[in-house]
């Protein structure tokens, strides 16, 4: 129920290295250090190196009066196939284009030019374009270039920047997990070592900031691998959570049947235990059918878990999903089905939903959990896949109204919305 799961079914998503074209001319890729710029254009950007989930904007300069240019944005994904982005802008009578509201656009409109990705453009099925898992990949790079449409080079490419997209900065750590090992399957990313001083306001210290315990929906896998990544490029410990479709050899079920809350909260054990973590402010992100336990970590281990972030929630406990008797459990006893209860919640609950969800009614559940006390932020255009984080995954899915684009276009919106919203309550 994920945007994950599709992904993984048609194999798309980023290599570490981009397939770069040089300049029509001849010009090569420097690496992103510097523009490549031909014919008096230049290409600048700022910043190249950025976390994937932060704003960067491009400028164009050095054009002739009016010219027309064609911008695009291009990577590969895992199976070598292109993804690309475009628009047309005309320069100013200065020969400059100010690209800083559109970088974003470019970045999150990245869509399948080849591959079986492509044959799914427009049908309403989901898709994604994301890299390998940032423990193996730190970064995603985007190639920007410019190509003019009119005056005198007219056909000519002009000028070429190399974007940097980190998963992990400079100084964060990743450590694998195994059920042999460590009891959870999972990923566990932690800051550079004093990049959260001075910033948190729980105990100890003062150097501590909340922990986050992530993990996805029905599509199983480690689908919150990317987000806990970024986390912790932000300061905050982090760990992704596999609990079901964990791979051949895991050690974990391949279906929603009787998944137990105690697997959750010995993985949120662990990550309070790290260095830099404020073990009092642990906060869960769970995604779709993962909102469920992450409502209900939060109302029966409260102790353990403070906040909750529910995306595309649904506010009760569903039956199992791919067969089983039921979805969850505590303490080895089921969990039945109905309504989840949100009184025992010692911190925030948030949910985040879009009301043209084709999944299910995600936007009744936020209104219906803002009735317990969650505070919640519906999208009325968006769809199922509001969740994490903006920029670094862009794809598409149907809405109700099978708006494709639109749908698309309003998802991006919601997590560029919603997403600072998570990050502020991390630092409360």
């Amino acid at each position: 129920m994920g945007r994950w799961g599709m992904a993984r079914a048609t194999a798309v998503g980023i290599v570490a290295a981009l397939a770069m074209s040089g300049c029509a001319d001849g010009g090569k890729d420097d690496g992103g250090s510097k523009p490549v710029a031909k014919h008096g254009a230049r290409l600048t950007a700022e910043p190249t190196t950025a976390p994937a989930d932060e704003h960067v904007g491009a400028r164009l300069s050095g054009l002739g009066s009016r010219t027309r240019v064609v911008v695009e944005a291009r990577a590969t994904d895992r199976g070598g196939h292109p993804w690309t982005a475009e628009l047309t802008r005309t320069a100013d009578r200065g020969g400059r284009v100010d690209l800083t509201k559109d970088t974003a656009g470019l970045l999150s409109g990245l869509r399948p030019t080849g591959g079986a990705a492509a044959k799914l453009r427009g049908s309403g099925t989901t898709f994604s374009y994301h890299p390998g898992p940032p423990g193996t990949q730190r970064s995603y790079k985007v190639r920007l270039t410019a190509t003019a449409l009119s005056g005198k080079y007219k056909g000519r490419r002009l000028a070429a920047r190399t974007l940097t997209r980190e998963w992990l900065t400079k100084g964060t750590t990743h450590r694998e997990l195994t059920v042999k090992k460590d009891k959870v399957a999972g990923d566990l990313y932690l800051p550079a070592k004093g990049s959260a001083s001075g910033s948190g306001s729980g105990s100890g210290s003062g150097r501590e900031k909340a922990p986050v315990l992530v993990f996805g929906g029905s599509e199983g896998g480690n689908a919150g691998t990317y987000t806990a990544a970024l986390l912790a490029s932000h300061g905050h410990p982090a760990m992704s959570v596999c609990y079901f479709r964990c791979g051949s050899g895991s050690g974990r079920p391949n279906a929603i049947d009787m998944i137990d809350l105690d697997y959750f909260t010995h993985a949120g054990r662990i990550l309070r235990a790290q260095d830099g973590a404020d073990p009092s402010r642990l906060t869960v992100l769970g995604n779709s059918r993962g909102s469920e336990a992450a409502q209900l970590l939060g109302q029966r281990r409260p102790s353990v878990f403070r906040n909750v972030v529910a995306y595309a929630p649904s506010s009760k406990v569903n039956g199992p999903y791919r067969g089983g008797t039921v979805a969850w459990a505590d303490h080895g006893k089921p969990i039945p089905t109905g309504p989840i209860p949100l009184n025992h919640v010692r911190g925030t609950v948030l949910a985040v939903a879009g009301g043209n969800d084709k999944m299910w009614g995600s936007a009744a559940s936020a209104r219906d959990m803002a009735a317990r006390g969650a505070k919640k932020l519906v999208y009325p255009d968006a769809g199922h896949h509001v969740n994490w984080f903006p920029l670094g995954q862009p794809g598409e899915e149907g809405g109700r109204n099978g708006a494709v684009s639109a749908t698309a276009k309003a998802d991006q919106a919601a997590r560029a919305d919603s997403w600072p919203e998570v990050r502020k309550l991390l630092e409360r």
